[in-house]
């Protein structure tokens, strides 16, 4: 016979059970079924533009089908198991920034809030935008940058802190010593191709060296400059004759006799790339950080003038490297997460590849085109890196071809 305790734990555990289901009825009928939840259609993916590919972390994508929601926090849409930020939303497009996931194969799907499955998959590729470069080793570190006519890459190097000589990279990344070290250098500061297929260099002090033909031996001074002069970085015009920047007073011309010429001008130049018939430059100054321009002509150079004014746009960071695109885009390497700054020739501005940061930070420090839509560049950390630039090609490099 059953207790009188056992009778009452038994009625107790069944009101707590009516209570809990009591709990998930409809409070309107009392049913478990809620008829004013509307199931929303499952979407669909129709195409994605661009057609086959977009780079990751840049590119806008504009997703069609169906069944999206006009909301776009009811909307989520993965690429693998990565939410994309969406830009705006109709029931049959998505419009989203591409994230940052570099893949060959990369699956996106479509979840709307209320439908109770995912649309349909759609295989995409992401391309990288920025990649490292030449698989330096782990102690192995990048300087200054440039490349030959046939769009070789050459590179100075150090290891484990000690400068090493200069390396030549194929396009598709081959590696070769072109050069040994240089006794008495650091780092290079500047490399660029001159008349007569030589290997011009700077290392921000009172000299420019030059290496012998192929690279057969080590960087020797070509041109002494004066006393308490720093030569960081140079190019060539068309003519053969070669610009030099510094902490200085002067832009100094060297002809192509070893002539020197100089050029009043005060303050600190990081970069120099002739372009289009100006010399343009990068520099600090008491004006603050600007990119500068003066007219090349052939008894010297015209009255420098700001082209842009870096400073505005980035009020607490530097300009370290500049160049240009074949059709007037001003590339500038910085410190600022952002990276490289594209300048358009209204002075637009934009930084297409701010997700890379990790890649590049903490600065850019020197850049140089490839032969085809690669864009080479260093960081400060000694990071050598690859950026595809879809649709662009480099200015002349005017030394390369003499």
């Amino acid at each position: 016979m059953r207790t009188f305790l056992q009778t009452t734990v038994l009625l107790t555990i069944v009101v707590v059970m009516v209570a809990m289901m009591s709990g998930c009825d409809n409070p309107k009928n009392g049913s478990l079924y809620d008829p004013t939840a509307v199931e929303q259609p499952q979407p669909t993916i129709a195409s994605v533009t661009p057609a086959g590919s977009a780079f990751a972390g840049m590119d806008t994508i504009v997703i069609t089908g169906s069944n999206f929601s006009t909301s776009i926090g009811d909307d989520n849409v993965l690429f693998n198991t990565t939410s994309a930020a969406l830009l705006k939303a109709t029931a049959t497009q998505i419009t989203l920034k591409a994230p940052l996931v570099a893949l060959d194969s990369v699956a996106i799907r479509i979840n709307v809030s209320g439908a109770p499955l995912f649309s349909n998959t759609y295989q995409y590729k992401l391309l990288a935008g920025i990649a490292k470069f030449g698989s330096l080793g782990s102690s192995e570190a990048a300087t200054a940058v440039t490349v030959d006519a046939t769009g070789n890459l050459y590179s100075g190097y150090s290891s484990a802190g000690t400068e090493s000589g200069i390396l030549k990279l194929t396009p598709a990344a081959v590696r070769s010593a072109y050069a040994p070290s240089t006794a008495g250098v650091s780092l290079w500061t500047g490399l660029k191709f001159g008349p007569g297929g030589f290997l011009y260099a700077a290392r921000n002090a009172r000299a420019m060296y030059r290496f012998p033909a192929n690279g057969s031996g080590s960087g020797a001074v070509w041109v002494a400059m004066p006393t308490g002069t720093f030569a960081f970085d140079f190019d060539f015009d068309q003519t053969g004759v070669m610009w030099v920047g510094g902490n200085n007073s002067n832009i100094y011309r060297i002809a192509t006799d070893k002539t020197l010429s100089t050029f009043p001008f005060v303050g600190l130049v990081r970069s120099v790339r002739v372009y289009n018939g100006y010399l343009y430059f990068v520099a600090k100054t008491d004006a603050g950080e600007k990119v500068w321009r003066a007219q090349i002509s052939t008894t010297g150079l015209g009255t420098p003038e700001v082209y842009f004014d870096f400073g505005a746009a980035y009020p607490t960071n530097i300009a370290e490297c500049i160049t240009f695109s074949s059709d007037g885009i001003l590339y500038i390497g910085t410190d600022s997460p952002d990276g490289i700054l594209v300048v358009n020739p209204d002075k637009s501005y934009s930084a297409p590849f701010a997700a890379y940061n990790a890649l590049y930070a903490p600065a850019i420090v020197s850049m140089t085109w490839g032969a085809s839509t690669d864009l080479y560049m260093t960081s400060s950390a000694g990071a050598l890196m690859k950026v595809t630039v879809r649709g662009k090609k480099s200015a002349p490099y005017y030394g390369a071809t003499m």
